[in-house]
């Protein structure tokens, strides 16, 4: 560890519908404790973790860690806002209070946020772990990704979750899981088979009823599913998963051996991986990034592989 580290701290107070906020005296005592020298700045409203990280990239100090605690939705917007600045040089730091949290499970932070700050504490030096980025030319968007970005279902089930009437409710009682279970048998029921091409390698891989689209940085998206569990982040390959549609009850028994890690070998299941990669759709389709909506759209879309310091010690 540096010998005088100071933390630049982001803390998203509404992440996990609150637990950031509450773990924040604890995380606060510890430092003082400790005699950790920090600055803390709030993120108030969508892209906010964005602007202050870039911010901070451009005046930063010798020394100086960007530590975030919030949800991967914050962490993704602290990653772009360090790419962003072209300072992916910068270790960034990580308290995971989200709901999800399948960045920390892919790369071996605690998901105990005092634990997670314990992690960090014992580090002692920077860490460089594969980002993802797209750029959609369809619309000129571009980002980067900690997770994953996917089109298809798992993004369609993401846009019904936050838009269902009871998932405030249900988040506020711990029961968010269930919202995202309805939404999940809502979308299975009415979402279509859609033409998709996949480039890999330099060659063309066209299906007709494409399903789920995920492209993929480490093993796991939607808390947990190891949608690829041979996915790492630094064996500097980004992982693509094709699943094209089938009847319900082989869907259904499919998804249960997902849970388990161990659909990738049943010949609805397709899997590309390397550098750079690419899809093609002609219809509109809902799209997520790292658990954030892209909306209803085309895509022409492509994948390359960027890289981020971390500052972390890995769960033995």
């Amino acid at each position: 560890m540096p010998s005088n580290p100071h933390f630049y701290i982001i803390l998203n107070q509404v992440a996990g519908t609150g637990q950031a906020a509450s773990i924040w005296p604890k995380i606060e005592t510890q430092l003082k404790q400790k005699q950790i020298h920090y600055d803390l700045q709030l993120s108030h409203y969508a892209g906010h973790t964005t602007q202050l990280a870039f911010q901070f990239a451009k005046f930063k100090y010798t020394d100086q860690i960007l530590l975030i605690i919030g949800g991967d939705g914050t962490l993704n917007q602290a990653i772009n806002g360090l790419q962003n600045a072209q300072r992916g040089d910068i270790p960034i730091a990580y308290i995971p209070c989200g709901s999800g949290n399948d960045f920390a499970r892919g790369v071996g932070i605690s998901r105990d946020p005092l634990t997670a700050l314990e992690q960090i504490l014992s580090a002692t030096m920077p860490t460089a772990i594969d980002l993802g980025y797209y750029h959609d030319t369809t619309k000129n968007d571009h980002g980067y990704f900690v997770n994953n970005v996917g089109i298809g279902f798992d993004a369609n089930v993401v846009s019904t979750t936050n838009h269902s009437n009871h998932k405030r409710l249900l988040n506020r009682l711990h029961l968010g899981s269930l919202a995202y279970i309805s939404s999940l048998v809502k979308v299975f029921m009415h979402q279509d088979a859609f033409e998709v091409t996949v480039t890999a390698d330099h060659q063309n891989h066209y299906f007709k009823r494409g399903f789920l689209v995920t492209t993929t940085n480490h093993p796991y998206f939607g808390g947990g599913v190891p949608i690829m569990p041979s996915a790492t982040v630094d064996n500097h390959q980004l992982d693509l998963i094709v699943i094209e549609k089938l009847n319900p009850f082989f869907f259904c028994y499919l998804f249960v051996m997902m849970l388990f890690g161990r659909h990738t070998r049943y010949q609805a299941v397709h899997h590309f991986e390397g550098t750079n990669l690419a899809i093609q759709t002609k219809t509109l389709e809902f799209g997520q990034m790292d658990g954030e909506e892209l909306g209803s759209r085309t895509f022409d879309i492509h994948y390359s592989l960027k890289s981020q310091a971390f500052w972390l010690k890995k769960q033995a």
